[in-house]
């Protein structure tokens, strides 16, 4: 015996339920979370750029002027630069917080922030 093809819906109803589910699928994926992270990005609170990111080891930069003779400090898995020193300390607590980028990215969004990938 062989398979029967897939039952059609009638016209009358794919000219109803087409159009939903496209509409529905775009409204999934615009603005949908980021499931990992992108190799540069930059994190929004709201409308503000609050940190730009690159997904390789590298530098975390301030908005503050390091101290005379002072260093970047390196981190493992991303490098960053500060944008608004008014969300430093938050980003700097989920940052630590973090295992990975991804990690990263996902408690970013868990916080409310929104992630913008860059080129």
């Amino acid at each position: 015996m062989g398979r029967r093809p897939p039952r059609s819906l009638p016209r009358a109803d794919e000219a109803r339920v087409y159009p939903s589910l496209l509409f529905g699928l775009a409204a999934c994926l615009h603005g949908a979370p980021i499931m990992s992270a992108p190799a540069a990005f930059t994190v929004y609170h709201g409308t503000d750029a609050v940190l730009s990111v690159r997904a390789e080891p590298g530098p975390i930069t301030s908005t503050a002027p390091p101290p005379p003779g002072g260093k970047p400090v390196l981190h493992p898995f991303l490098s960053a630069a500060a944008l608004d020193a008014g969300y430093e300390s938050q980003l700097r607590t989920i940052l630590l917080e973090s295992k990975s980028a991804d990690d990263f990215v996902a408690r970013l969004q868990a916080a409310g922030f929104r992630i913008q990938a860059r080129p």
